[in-house]
């Protein structure tokens, strides 16, 4: 896939070289990749979509197809992700993990070395919670978006026309 070309090289090199900012280039790399997939799927939708705005700011019922195409546009990312993400219930056992930690600590005195370590457990515990959170945050976006796209009264067919409207008018959404 052209969007992906040399990434697997770079996240190799970054892997060698193990430094901050070795991953920190790869990241940004990613992020360009998929702002770029992000674009090319909506070029080749965006005629769908403008037939689709017509439809809503007619007040007409969408087809199966036709709410699967918004809901490609609205929250394609979150499904994408929640399809391949598999570490979920390894961070909930983490999570676990860390509460218990922590609720171990809340008996401490507190000396400076026990706040240092209990600083790292919590540094730790923030990007689990973070990670969960975004996971569920994106599971939630889905769920709202399939019930609105099956329940859509004139007053929701203008807001999403005009979402709509909105994203195929900015490239850079």
């Amino acid at each position: 896939m052209e969007f992906l070309k040399g990434m697997s090289r770079a996240m190799n090199q970054a892997q060698a070289d193990n430094t901050s900012e070795s991953y920190g280039y790869v990241a940004t790399q990613l992020v360009q990749s998929k702002n770029s997939i992000r674009q090319a799927i909506e070029q080749a939708t965006a005629e769908a979509v403008a037939a689709i705005i017509g439809k809503l700011e007619n007040n007409q019922p969408l087809n199966e197809a036709e709410k699967q195409t918004v809901k490609l546009w609205v929250v394609g990312d979150a499904e994408g992700y929640m399809k391949m993400e598999n570490n979920f219930q390894d961070w909930l056992k983490e999570y676990r993990r860390l509460l218990d930690a922590i609720a171990a600590w809340e008996t401490k005195t507190g000396s400076v070395q026990e706040l240092v370590e209990v600083h790292g457990v919590l540094e730790d515990a923030i990007k689990v919670a973070d990670a969960v959170a975004h996971l569920l945050e994106d599971r939630e976006r889905v769920a709202r978006c399939e019930t609105a796209l099956n329940n859509l009264n004139a007053e929701d067919n203008k807001f999403i026309a005009g979402m709509l409207k909105s994203m195929l008018a900015s490239p850079d959404r």
